[in-house]
């Protein structure tokens, strides 16, 4: 009961689709007082990003496809192992899986690759110094770990992996008529033939210091250490409120991280090489990016992500994190440029220099932007005064330049209108190879083809040149290529509907009883 003004009123309880949308509104309700209370906590989100690992996975692990669990149903896909994705049928979203890097570990991981390159460097040093591989012990010696084990040390085989890639054949003799790069093998340069000579390799290292905890104070920081967190913000606490006119303790003197055992040399060259492999995997999802935007230009995706990791690997070895730039930034250079030099040598059958493909694609954007401007296919004339070339030059590039064709491609394109009446006809039985090999046709053939075409040359000299043009042009009269109403009117530079009607014309004229007699007999003297 409720008492209002004396009056006493009785309320019926509530059933149903009502009664359980007042559960809701008052359970709504006691959610929003308590966000009140509590104070709010921005949320992080990225958007287009597959499902996060649990919190409970340490931050440095890679995740797995197994470990993450799947927000949004609705809008992301389930991926199956065995049947795969539809949509996905290559299985690239297996990299959008792995966990982005923190600054703190890109940074970390960048200091460590840079130490093994270094490393690396003086491996090739003491190979052109010695003549010979160099032990482990020299090479740790050469790096700075000159301390003496408490046990005598003995590296395995599996310790041969951490030398640089091509060590074992640095010394194999190479045929001298070999090429390697752009040059014969005994010629001096960097894969450039007679390019600038390369600089002679360190024989030692000095001083290397790794300033990533300095920096990034969190990767010291670990579950079980809150206590030590606490102290030092007190600690940093007490440094603000103190004097700064007192007298303050010098900050500790860094030490090289390259000190110690060869054992401890072979700890670190591993964890390099993790640390290296780490980073080209959580950088991934960067080359399927780039990779994706060039999938239709002659080359599969699949070869182009693989090209692109190559140049994400390249990337690695160069990346220098001391200078402040992320990796995605300066890795995507070298992805692009792996890219590029990809479709440059593999999507033609015969390879061009980079140079001249990069003044194909030039060419191809002028061309498309005088289209925009003239409002038709512009001449090689205009295209080669907006390059600042002579017409000579352009047109003996295009000459140079053209695409091959396979001679077993059908003559004619498949038509859905024709089915069950294709033409097995090949491209490769219509051209006519005399002027370049022997033909090998009896006489008596050869003489029937030339009065075949002095026939049907007299047959087109009853229509004007406009529709003897679109004929020829049309059914391949002069050079034995059909083409199509589009492509014709793209040569002539007419519309399409102008083609037409002179075919349809042309066409008219040439049904005459007499012409078709005249061709039958060819045709039964040709084939017989």
């Amino acid at each position: 009961t409720f008492l209002k003004q004396g009056t006493t009123k009785k309320f019926k309880p509530v059933k149903g689709a009502a009664a359980k949308t007042t559960l809701k509104q008052t359970s709504a309700s006691e959610n929003n007082n308590k966000e009140e209370s509590s104070p709010k906590k921005r949320k992080q989100v990225v958007k287009n990003l597959p499902p996060t690992t649990s919190s409970k996975q340490p931050r440095n692990s890679l995740s797995s496809p197994t470990s993450s669990t799947v927000t949004n149903n609705k809008k992301q896909p389930k991926f199956n192992r065995r049947a795969g994705n539809k949509n996905d049928p290559l299985n690239l979203h297996r990299y959008y899986r792995t966990e982005l890097l923190s600054a703190d570990e890109e940074y970390s991981l960048g200091m460590q690759i840079q130490f093994m390159m270094q490393c690396e460097l003086v491996h090739e040093g003491l190979c052109e110094n010695l003549l010979r591989l160099p032990t482990m012990e020299e090479w740790a010696t050469a790096c700075g770990f000159e301390d003496i084990p408490t046990e005598r040390f003995i590296p395995t085989e599996a310790d041969e992996k951490i030398r640089p890639a091509g060590a074992e054949t640095m010394f194999e003799e190479q045929n001298p008529h070999m090429f390697v790069g752009n040059g014969l093998a005994t010629h001096a340069g960097p894969g450039r033939g007679r390019g600038r000579a390369k600089k002679p390799a360190p024989t030692s290292l000095g001083d290397f210091y790794d300033d990533s905890t300095e920096r990034f104070p969190s990767l010291l920081v670990n579950d079980d250490d809150d206590k030590s967190v606490e102290e030092d913000k007190n600690e940093n606490d007490m440094r603000r409120t103190e004097d700064p006119t007192k007298n303050k303790t010098p900050p500790p003197k860094k030490e090289p991280i390259n000190r110690g055992t060869p054992l401890d040399f072979l700890e670190m060259m591993y964890t390099a090489k993790e640390a290296k492999q780490r980073m080209v995997q959580c950088n991934m999802r960067l080359v399927v990016s780039i990779a994706r935007k060039y999938s239709n230009v002659g080359v599969n995706l699949q070869d182009l992500v693989q090209e692109g990791s190559l140049g994400l690997t390249r990337a690695a070895e160069k990346f220098e994190p001391s200078k402040g730039f992320k990796f995605s930034t300066y890795a995507s250079w070298w992805i692009q440029q792996a890219v590029f030099r990809s479709i440059a040598y593999h999507s033609r059958t015969i390879r061009l220099p980079v140079h001249v493909h990069n003044l194909l694609n030039r060419v191809r954007r002028v061309r498309m932007t005088l289209e925009q401007d003239l409002g038709r296919s512009p001449t090689n004339e205009e295209i080669a005064e907006q390059l600042d070339m002579s017409t000579s030059k352009f047109n003996k590039m295009l000459r140079l330049t053209r695409r091959s064709i396979s001679l077993e491609m059908p003559k004619y394109q498949s038509n859905p209108k024709d089915l069950g009446h294709e033409s097995e006809d090949l491209l490769g039985d219509t051209i006519d190879a005399a002027a370049v090999v022997q033909d090998e046709s009896s006489p008596e053939k050869r003489v029937d083809r030339r009065l075949f075409h002095e026939d049907l040359r007299e047959m087109l000299e009853i229509l004007e040149e406009d529709e003897r043009k679109v004929i020829c042009a049309r059914y391949g009269l002069s050079d034995g290529l059909t083409r199509t109403v589009t492509a014709v009117a793209a040569q002539m530079k007419e519309s399409k509907a102008w083609v037409r009607s002179q075919e349809c014309r042309a066409l008219r004229k040439l049904r005459r009883p007499w012409y078709e007699k005249r061709l039958k007999e060819h045709q039964n003297s040709l084939t017989n």
